[in-house]
């Protein structure tokens, strides 16, 4: 132990009668510790009461609500903005979102109308169809074709017998 420690080993006595203490308190250290030298101690809080002769402060209710009036007006509208803000926000997402279902349904519409039309076209495109439309139009089957065959020395011969198409409307076997 240091010899510069100091305990205070007298009985308490109340600080109000004597000076307040300039200089820290000391108190000895039983463990062991890094430090060297005197601990301070804080010096005690008391409570300290209002001199005799001091008159009493009154408080003032009315003035306080009448300033926090408009604050609570304040905070009450825009609680109510909010509300009706994300109100409309709420309203505004649901007529987005009923609109994108029904364009959702047209397009699923019209695809299966394009998958329809490009079966048509398919089945258009087959030999018998086209032949079923040719004949439809008026028109007739070709005949054996004759072929004209041109020579080296640019002379030309025709090959095979071309057959004139018949008229439609006329019996093909009677000419």
């Amino acid at each position: 132990m240091s010899a510069t420690a100091r305990v205070h080993t007298g009985a308490l006595r109340s600080r109000s009668a004597t000076a307040p203490r300039t200089t820290p308190r000391t108190t000895p250290r039983t463990s062991p510790t890094r430090r060297t030298g005197p601990v301070q101690v804080r010096p005690q809080l008391r409570l300290v009461t209002a001199p005799v002769g001091t008159p009493t402060r009154t408080r003032r209710t009315a003035a306080p609500a009448r300033r926090r009036a408009p604050f609570v007006v304040l905070v009450v509208s825009l609680l109510a903005a909010t509300a009706l803000s994300l109100l409309a926000l709420n309203t505004a997402i649901a007529v987005d979102s009923l609109q994108a279902s029904q364009q959702r349904a047209a397009n699923a519409e019209l695809a299966q109308q394009v998958e329809r039309l490009e079966q048509q076209v398919t089945d258009a495109r087959t030999p018998a169809q086209l032949a079923a439309a040719a004949t439809a139009a008026g028109l007739v089957p070709a005949g054996a074709a004759g072929h004209v065959v041109l020579g080296p020395d640019g002379t030309s011969v025709v090959r095979g017998t071309p057959v004139p198409a018949p008229v439609p409307g006329a019996d093909p076997a009677g000419g």
